[in-house]
């Protein structure tokens, strides 16, 4: 009898585990068609000055007062398709600009832009080597009137493992949406 108890209640905790993980990846696949949804319908403006992954580069640094407030959109380097960058529903939420939408009248855009950084290497018990990586976010303050880059800060994510024991990536993990709230934040004085 304790052997049946003992399966049923296994086989009930793998079914909850189960449909855990499949609400929680329809919740996330959903935010993403989400927001590449609301990139697609981004003013004119921002999808012609960011039409491709590259087009970060293309924009000077010219370092100027930042005084925009809320009045700009956060958005993400790449996207879907032909799309140069991503709206960033969560954060733009936690920063209260989802009222600049789709951005006809926003002063700028904070774009982030993923970046990795080696920190060293890791070499397995045959000798091979595998680089290890620091995960970053670029944070890109582009001005629009002025078409280019005012500020710009790197935002670290967690360092690399210190021994890599699978086949997995040798890379920490990117910083936290609460890390990239706050120093967003902080670069706009909210």
């Amino acid at each position: 009898m304790t052997n049946k108890k003992a399966i049923f209640l296994f086989v009930g905790m793998v079914l909850v585990a189960t449909i855990g993980i499949g609400i929680w990846a329809n919740r996330l696949l959903s935010n993403m068609e989400e927001d590449e949804a609301m990139t697609e319908q981004l003013s004119v403006r921002i999808l012609d000055g960011f039409s491709d992954h590259t087009a970060i580069q293309k924009y000077p640094v010219q370092l100027a007062a930042l005084d925009w407030g809320t009045n700009c959109l956060v958005l993400e380097n790449g996207g879907a398709g032909d799309l140069g960058v991503t709206y960033k529903s969560k954060w733009n939420e936690a920063l209260g600009t989802t009222g600049n939408y789709p951005g006809d009248r926003i002063k700028g855009v904070v774009l982030l832009v993923m970046d990795m950084k080696e920190k060293g290497e890791y070499i397995n018990k045959i000798g091979q080597n595998t680089k290890a990586y620091q995960r970053n976010y670029v944070i890109n303050y582009v001005d629009l009137d002025k078409k280019a880059i005012i500020a710009r800060d790197t935002l670290y994510g967690e360092e690399p493992p210190l021994v890599n024991r699978s086949a997995g990536s040798g890379a920490g993990d990117f910083p936290s949406d609460s890390e990239v709230v706050n120093s967003i934040k902080e670069r706009l004085k909210l």
